[in-house]
Protein backbone atom coordinates (compact mmCIF):
# COMPACT_ATOMS: atom_id res chain seq x y z
CA UNK A 1 0.00 0.00 0.00
CA UNK A 2 2.84 2.41 0.82
CA UNK A 3 4.43 1.71 -2.58
CA UNK A 4 1.11 2.63 -4.26
CA UNK A 5 0.95 5.94 -2.36
CA UNK A 6 4.51 6.80 -3.37
CA UNK A 7 3.74 6.15 -7.06
CA UNK A 8 0.51 8.15 -6.77
CA UNK A 9 2.26 11.18 -5.26
CA UNK A 10 5.02 11.03 -7.86
CA UNK A 11 2.61 10.61 -10.77
CA UNK A 12 0.04 13.23 -9.74
CA UNK A 13 2.28 16.35 -9.99
CA UNK A 14 3.65 15.21 -13.37
CA UNK A 15 0.11 14.65 -14.66
CA UNK A 16 -1.10 18.04 -13.42
CA UNK A 17 1.85 19.87 -14.98
CA UNK A 18 1.25 18.07 -18.28
CA UNK A 19 -2.38 19.18 -18.32
CA UNK A 20 -1.49 22.74 -17.27
CA UNK A 21 1.09 23.07 -20.06
CA UNK A 22 -1.24 21.82 -22.75
CA UNK A 23 -3.87 24.49 -21.98
CA UNK A 24 -1.40 27.27 -22.81
CA UNK A 25 -0.85 26.03 -26.36
CA UNK A 26 -3.11 27.66 -28.93
CA UNK A 27 -1.35 26.04 -31.89
CA UNK A 28 1.34 23.36 -32.21
CA UNK A 29 2.02 21.62 -35.51
CA UNK A 30 4.90 20.04 -37.41
CA UNK A 31 5.61 19.90 -41.13
CA UNK A 32 7.46 16.70 -42.08
CA UNK A 33 10.34 16.98 -44.52
CA UNK A 34 10.41 14.16 -47.07
CA UNK A 35 13.42 11.87 -46.52
CA UNK A 36 14.96 14.51 -44.21
CA UNK A 37 16.10 16.48 -47.30
CA UNK A 38 14.62 19.97 -47.00
CA UNK A 39 14.47 21.75 -50.35
CA UNK A 40 14.24 25.55 -50.42
CA UNK A 41 11.00 25.27 -52.37
CA UNK A 42 9.40 23.06 -49.69
CA UNK A 43 8.00 25.71 -47.38
CA UNK A 44 6.34 24.76 -44.12
CA UNK A 45 3.03 26.64 -43.96
CA UNK A 46 1.06 27.04 -40.74
CA UNK A 47 -2.33 28.76 -40.44
CA UNK A 48 -2.95 29.99 -36.91
CA UNK A 49 -6.45 31.09 -35.99
CA UNK A 50 -6.27 33.86 -33.38
CA UNK A 51 -9.68 34.39 -31.80
CA UNK A 52 -8.67 36.60 -28.88
CA UNK A 53 -6.33 39.43 -29.78
CA UNK A 54 -6.36 40.73 -26.17
CA UNK A 55 -4.08 37.90 -25.05
CA UNK A 56 -0.29 37.97 -25.23
CA UNK A 57 1.43 35.06 -26.98
CA UNK A 58 4.84 33.40 -27.11
CA UNK A 59 5.86 31.90 -30.45
CA UNK A 60 8.61 29.36 -31.03
CA UNK A 61 10.00 27.56 -34.05
CA UNK A 62 10.49 23.83 -33.56
CA UNK A 63 13.31 22.03 -35.41
CA UNK A 64 13.96 18.28 -35.54
CA UNK A 65 17.27 17.17 -36.96
CA UNK A 66 19.06 13.84 -37.10
CA UNK A 67 22.75 13.05 -36.68
CA UNK A 68 23.31 13.43 -40.46
CA UNK A 69 22.84 17.21 -40.21
CA UNK A 70 26.23 18.68 -41.19
CA UNK A 71 26.03 22.10 -39.55
CA UNK A 72 25.80 23.47 -36.03
CA UNK A 73 23.35 26.22 -37.03
CA UNK A 74 20.42 26.80 -39.35
CA UNK A 75 19.19 29.88 -41.20
CA UNK A 76 15.42 30.20 -41.52
CA UNK A 77 13.23 32.67 -43.41
CA UNK A 78 9.89 33.25 -41.66
CA UNK A 79 7.07 35.06 -43.47
CA UNK A 80 4.02 36.21 -41.52
CA UNK A 81 0.90 37.08 -43.48
CA UNK A 82 -1.78 38.89 -41.46
CA UNK A 83 -5.55 38.56 -41.97
CA UNK A 84 -5.44 41.97 -43.70
CA UNK A 85 -2.88 40.68 -46.23
CA UNK A 86 0.31 42.43 -45.13
CA UNK A 87 3.48 40.31 -45.07
CA UNK A 88 6.54 40.57 -42.82
CA UNK A 89 9.72 38.52 -43.38
CA UNK A 90 12.25 37.70 -40.68
CA UNK A 91 15.63 35.99 -41.04
CA UNK A 92 16.55 33.74 -38.11
CA UNK A 93 19.93 32.18 -37.36
CA UNK A 94 19.71 29.48 -34.68
CA UNK A 95 22.40 27.29 -33.18
CA UNK A 96 21.49 23.59 -33.12
CA UNK A 97 24.76 22.39 -31.55
CA UNK A 98 27.60 23.73 -29.45
CA UNK A 99 31.15 24.27 -30.77
CA UNK A 100 32.01 20.65 -29.91
CA UNK A 101 29.10 19.24 -31.94
CA UNK A 102 26.84 18.36 -29.00
CA UNK A 103 23.26 18.81 -30.12
CA UNK A 104 20.97 21.13 -28.20
CA UNK A 105 17.40 20.08 -27.55
CA UNK A 106 15.97 16.71 -26.64
CA UNK A 107 16.46 13.28 -28.17
CA UNK A 108 19.13 10.71 -28.92
CA UNK A 109 19.27 10.20 -32.69
CA UNK A 110 16.50 12.68 -33.53
CA UNK A 111 16.98 16.00 -31.77
CA UNK A 112 14.09 18.40 -31.14
CA UNK A 113 14.91 22.02 -30.37
CA UNK A 114 12.49 24.80 -29.53
CA UNK A 115 13.75 28.18 -30.79
CA UNK A 116 12.12 31.25 -29.19
CA UNK A 117 10.85 33.49 -31.98
CA UNK A 118 8.61 36.14 -30.41
CA UNK A 119 7.69 36.69 -26.76
CA UNK A 120 4.69 38.44 -25.28
CA UNK A 121 3.26 39.70 -28.56
CA UNK A 122 -0.31 40.76 -29.23
CA UNK A 123 -1.89 40.06 -32.58
CA UNK A 124 -3.55 43.29 -33.78
CA UNK A 125 -6.76 41.62 -34.99
CA UNK A 126 -8.50 38.27 -34.70
CA UNK A 127 -8.26 36.02 -37.76
CA UNK A 128 -5.94 33.65 -39.63
CA UNK A 129 -2.23 34.43 -39.41
CA UNK A 130 -0.17 32.42 -41.89
CA UNK A 131 3.44 31.57 -41.03
CA UNK A 132 5.64 30.27 -43.85
CA UNK A 133 9.06 28.87 -42.94
CA UNK A 134 11.80 28.13 -45.49
CA UNK A 135 15.38 27.02 -45.01
CA UNK A 136 18.03 29.57 -45.90
CA UNK A 137 21.18 27.46 -45.95
CA UNK A 138 23.57 27.29 -48.91
CA UNK A 139 23.15 23.52 -49.18
CA UNK A 140 20.07 22.56 -51.17
CA UNK A 141 18.47 20.23 -50.39
CA UNK A 142 19.41 20.51 -46.75
CA UNK A 143 20.11 17.03 -45.39
CA UNK A 144 19.27 16.01 -41.83
CA UNK A 145 16.23 18.18 -41.05
CA UNK A 146 13.23 15.89 -40.58
CA UNK A 147 10.55 18.29 -39.29
CA UNK A 148 9.93 21.99 -38.85
CA UNK A 149 7.21 23.22 -36.52
CA UNK A 150 5.48 26.21 -35.02
CA UNK A 151 4.14 26.59 -31.50
CA UNK A 152 1.94 29.46 -30.29
CA UNK A 153 1.22 29.60 -26.56
CA UNK A 154 -0.69 32.01 -24.36
CA UNK A 155 1.74 34.00 -22.26
CA UNK A 156 1.28 33.58 -18.55
CA UNK A 157 2.46 36.43 -16.39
Amino acid sequence: MQNFRLKYFLFLPAFISLIACSHKEVFFEFHSVKNAHWDREDAAVFEVNIENNANRYDISLEVRNDDDYSFRNIWLFVDLKTPEGSVRTDTINADLADIFGKWYGKGLSLHTLSIPYEAGIRFPNPGIYTYTIRQGMRENPLKGISDIGLKVSKKTD
